[in-house]
C-alpha cells in the first residue's frame, strides 16, 4: 500500500510552525489537511506509525497522538490498531444505503457513509445471527462505518455461507463502500423486505473497542438488525456498536 510522504509532511510541519503561532498539535493537523487538499497525500495512502512521525517530525509522541486523534474524529484520516493508519478514501463512500442514514441538520440532505472493510472471515461462532440463520457456519464481513468528520461505528454483517463464500477471495480494497444489500439483489434476486430491528445499551466487545480506539470494555449502543426477504427468509444479519460520542441514531418508517 502507498505511504504518505515523510519528507513532504516534514516540510510541511515545519512551514506551519514557523508561520503559525498555534500550538504544535494543530500545525501538524494542518499540515495534514493541506497534504489532504492540495492531493499531496493521496487517498487510501498509508500514515507512518506514530513513533516514526515523532521521531521524524519536530513534534513528541503526545503531539502526533493528539493531532491523529483530531483528524480521526473529523474523518480525515481512519485509524486502526489491526490496520493501522490511513488517508480517508473518498472513493469508499457507499452509492446508496439502508440502515445507517443520517441527514444534514440543515439541508435535510441525506449523508451517504463511508464504509471501510477490515476483514472478511468464515464465522463459527454463536449468538443471534445463528439463531436467525439456524447455521454453524456464516460468512462475517467486519468494517468500520462513518459520516463525514463523524466518529465511526463498527459494524458486522453475518450472510449464508452459501452466499457469502465468493467474498472470502475477493480482495479487501475491492469491497470498500459496497452495499450488502444490492450484493444479494445482484447476485442471488434476494431483495430486503423487512427489518426488524433491536437496541440495547452494553460494553462494546474487544474488537471493536480495538479498531474504535477506545478503552476495552466502553458503554455503547448495540444495534443489531435482521434483514428478511421473500417468505420471511433471513438474508443479513447485522449489528453496529456505536460508541458513546456517536451521532444518535435515525429510523424513518415507511407503510405501502
Amino acid at each position: 500500500m502507498l505511504e504518505i510522504e515523510l519528507d513532504r509532511l516534514e516540510e510541511l510541519v515545519v512551514s506551519e510552525t514557523e508561520s503559525s503561532a498555534a500550538p504544535k498539535h494543530a500545525c501538524l493537523q494542518e499540515a495534514f489537511e493541506r497534504g489532504i487538499r492540495s492531493g499531496t497525500f493521496r487517498p487510501g495512502a498509508r500514515v507512518p506509525p506514530e513513533t516514526k512521525l515523532s521521531q521524524r517530525l519536530p513534534v513528541s509522541l503526545g503531539t502526533v497522538q493528539r493531532a491523529l486523534a483530531d483528524l480521526a474524529q473529523r474523518g480525515l484520516i481512519i485509524r486502526g490498531r489491526r490496520t493501522g493508519t490511513f488517508i480517508a478514501d473518498r472513493g469508499h463512500r457507499a452509492t446508496e444505503t439502508h440502515v445507517y442514514r443520517f441527514h444534514d441538520p440543515v439541508t435535510g440532505e441525506l449523508l451517504l457513509p463511508f464504509t471501510r472493510v477490515l476483514r472478511v472471515v468464515s464465522d463459527t461462532t454463536t449468538g443471534p445471527w445463528s439463531d436467525v440463520f439456524r447455521s454453524k457456519r456464516l460468512v462475517r464481513i467486519d468494517r468500520l462505518v462513518w459520516v463525514e468528520q463523524e466518529p465511526p461505528a463498527y459494524s458486522s454483517v453475518f450472510v449464508s455461507y452459501g452466499h457469502g463464500k465468493p467474498l472470502l477471495k475477493r480482495p479487501l480494497e475491492e469491497l470498500h463502500g459496497s452495499s450488502w444489500h444490492r450484493f444479494l439483489v445482484e447476485r442471488f434476486n434476494l431483495p430486503t423486505l423487512r427489518m426488524d430491528h433491536k437496541f440495547s445499551c452494553r460494553e462494546l466487545d474487544a474488537d471493536a473497542c480495538a479498531a474504535l480506539l477506545v478503552g476495552k470494555g466502553t458503554l455503547g449502543v448495540i444495534w443489531d438488525i435482521k434483514d428478511l426477504s421473500f417468505d420471511d427468509q433471513p438474508i443479513l444479519f447485522q449489528r453496529y456498536q456505536l460508541p458513546p460520542n456517536h451521532r444518535p441514531i435515525e429510523l424513518l418508517e415507511q407503510r405501502t
